[in-house]
């Protein structure tokens, strides 16, 4: 696959249409752009990405969003309904009623699961049919049930299992979830276009020294415009990157992930690599969900405290359902005012409500978009051959992950190229991170920590004094 990304038919298709006649004013020869790559971007019942999502617990809601009424979901082209019912348990039915089709987001919510407001047919939360009035049933019980998920509460985040029940897998407890010193604070963003568009963005750490810094606006910090040396790995589970800075006479590495299924995390906002720290976590932790194909959202924690956020500058206030406390993802403002500061939410969006893969031309700078899009097809034909998916690293009930900030103070040294030094402080870093993985808890950050203090003074990043 030339570009990494493309592959049997639609490779054909992205080849015919890059091949077309080209020059100055040469629109003509490109003006039908080619279909969307279905294989990616298609996510209904049935379809090959939307059987990958559904082998993964995935966030449905924020549970702040479930009240005393039923809540309509669109999940990976279903149709269903969340409700809590009053003895606090949560359910999440197929949206219309088993008897007459009637939508249960018009149900009542009961001490015991939710009654149709139809017939009064009364669904439990997994979809035992708990009454039919007025109906003559052997044993007083339907001999069938109504279609139903299983779903936790998770940090104020509802997560469903929406695949096979006999491959229902543990649910993930990631690491950065249970830190002492960070809050998790719910949120969710929606977008109108593929899930894709908007996963993938994690995996472009290019886009913020441009979009972030360069073209219009300062979003974060001054330092996101400065070229980062950046590397991406993978593993069975996930793709990862490494952006490395030289800012003065520090270094600051940061690496950001993306696993299974749409899960990502990013260090902080508001770091600018101006200040000595070592392993500090994620700022976000997210998912991308399909609504259907052309609509999705991000569904996420922001952290606070003094963890990741010593100095304050976020805002808990501002974070919320279809709101977040950082800037240009919501495209809430003006039209003109968009097109003057464009952010994430203009990028992405503007990309099509299904982006055409066939109609782009990867770059360099685009490996990691590549790297990604190839492992979640491996999966998808993983799923499609009948085969299972790796879990992330774990250690007892915790699941690792990477995601982290260190800046190192390591000046520059004369005679040497910088990018050869800045390449192996990277490499050091990442080698103690993932040497980390024998731990959890408590001792893992104790040993990480401990052993990235030692890198300042490793004899190979000391400057000549001779």
């Amino acid at each position: 696959m030339a570009d990494g990304e493309t592959s049997g038919d639609y490779a054909d298709i992205a080849r015919r249409f890059r091949a077309a006649p080209s020059g100055p004013f040469h629109g003509y020869h490109t003006a039908r752009r080619p279909e969307p790559d279905p294989e990616l971007t298609r996510v209904g019942p049935g379809t090959p990405c939307g059987e990958y999502f559904r082998r993964f617990w995935v966030p449905v809601a924020l549970a702040q969003e479930v009240t005393d009424v039923p809540l309509r979901l669109r999940i990976l082209g279903e149709d269903l309904v969340l409700f809590r019912d009053k003895g606090g348990r949560y359910g999440l039915l197929h949206l219309h009623c088993s008897h007459r089709n009637a939508s249960l987001e018009y149900g009542v919510v009961e001490e015991r699961g939710i009654r149709c407001c139809y017939h009064g047919w009364l669904y439990d939360v997994d979809g035992t049919i708990l009454e039919q009035p007025a109906q003559r049933t052997e044993g007083g019980r339907a001999k069938f049930c109504h279609g139903a998920y299983p779903t936790i509460d998770y940090l104020g985040l509802i997560f469903a299992y929406l695949g096979p029940p006999n491959e229902q897998p543990a649910f993930p407890r990631y690491d950065t979830t249970m830190l002492p010193d960070v809050e998790m604070v719910p949120y969710s963003i929606h977008y109108p276009c593929n899930w894709l568009q908007i996963a993938e963005n994690t995996m472009d750490p290019w886009h913020t020294v441009f979009l972030h810094a360069r073209v219009t606006d300062i979003h974060f910090g001054d330092t996101w415009g400065i070229a980062p040396l950046t590397e991406f790995y993978t593993r069975e589970d996930k793709v990862f990157a490494t952006l490395t800075y030289r800012i003065d006479d520090m270094i600051w590495v940061r690496s950001q992930e993306t696993l299974f299924p749409s899960f990502s995390q990013v260090g902080a906002w508001w770091e600018d690599g101006r200040e000595e720290k070592y392993f500090r976590r994620a700022s976000i932790t997210k998912w991308t969900i399909p609504h259907d194909d052309d609509n999705c959202m991000i569904i996420a924690w922001r952290s606070f405290g003094p963890g990741i956020d010593p100095k304050g500058f976020g805002n808990r206030e501002q974070v919320g359902w279809n709101s977040v406390d950082f800037p240009g993802q919501t495209g809430v403002e003006p039209y003109e005012y968009r097109q003057r500061h464009p952010n994430d939410y203009e990028a992405q969006v503007s990309q099509g409500s299904i982006n055409s893969h066939a109609a782009e031309h990867l770059s360099f700078t685009d490996k990691g978009v590549a790297y990604l899009r190839r492992k979640i097809r491996k999966a998808i034909r993983t799923i499609q051959q009948g085969g299972s998916l790796p879990e992330a690293t774990r250690v007892g009930d915790e699941w690792l992950t990477h995601v982290q900030d260190t800046v190192l103070p390591i000046p520059v040294q004369p005679g040497r190229e910088d990018w050869e030094l800045l390449s192996e402080v990277t490499k050091a870093v990442m080698d103690v991170v993932f040497a980390g993985d024998r731990y959890s808890g408590a001792e893992r950050v104790k040993f990480i920590e401990t052993e990235l203090r030692k890198i300042k003074h490793d004899a190979r990043f000391l400057a000549s004094t001779a």
